[in-house]
């Protein structure tokens, strides 16, 4: 079984870009991060993302019906921030810069979802 910080680790070597990768509750806290940038605030990110990804999903489920937002993605001139539901408590969140292939992103952060689930138990 594999541990929270080689799956973070693992996918911010793999995906050219990324520059921390972290996991955190949709309550704003961070379980467990990874990153590149010692001056990267992982805690708020997650926070910040973690209240985006409900805003959403109550924007959705109220206008549009779809009440299940699993993906979130916001540019930046500098960052993107990139939001991966693992399930309904917490989330995968990726940061890189705006030139990362998002395809491959996509892709990578499926598969470590996966990974995450069994280290969540």
């Amino acid at each position: 079984m594999r541990d929270f910080e080689h799956v973070l680790s693992s996918l911010v070597v793999r995906i050219e870009g990324a520059i921390a990768a972290a996991v955190g509750g949709l309550d704003g806290l961070l379980v467990e991060g990874f990153t590149r940038r010692k001056a990267v605030d992982l805690a708020a990110a997650v926070a910040e993302h973690a209240g985006l990804l409900r805003s959403s999903r109550e924007a959705y489920a109220g206008s549009l019906g779809a009440s299940r937002v699993r993906e979130l993605c916001v540019w930046s001139d500098q960052l993107v921030g990139y939001a991966r539901l693992i399930d309904e408590e917490y989330f995968l969140l990726l940061l890189l810069t705006p030139d990362a292939n998002l395809g491959k992103t996509r892709v990578v952060s499926s598969q470590a979802v996966e990974a995450l689930k069994e280290v969540l138990g």
